[in-house]
């Protein structure tokens, strides 16, 4: 579920995305392929924009909206599966390596 206030800045709502599905700053950009320097950049809001495509493979690795990652606006209210959804990327954000690579 996204939080409501769509005035947030990108380094909020990464912030929001790491803590919520319980990733340390390396972790995520491991999984997205860019740097960790990368992601102190937009987490301490010294970018202030993302690229597209980087937001639409945030929106595929971890079911954010690109659209929200890039803007901070919500998309047309999500599908009724959306809550599994979330429930599911947050689990796995807390899977261990080893679990990881059983699944």
């Amino acid at each position: 579920m996204l939080p409501d206030n769509e005035y947030w800045t990108l380094a909020h709502r990464i912030r929001w995305l790491l803590d919520t599905c319980g990733l340390k700053q390396a972790e995520f950009a491991r999984s997205l392929g860019i740097s960790a320097n990368y992601v102190y950049l937009l987490t301490s809001g010294r970018k202030e924009t993302i690229s597209e495509p980087l937001a639409l493979l945030i929106e595929h690795v971890y079911g954010c909206p690109a659209e929200w990652v890039r803007t901070g606006r919500r998309p047309d209210p999500p599908a009724a599966d959306a809550a599994l959804q979330a429930d599911t990327i947050r689990r796995i954000g807390r899977l261990s390596e080893r679990e990881l690579q059983a699944v």
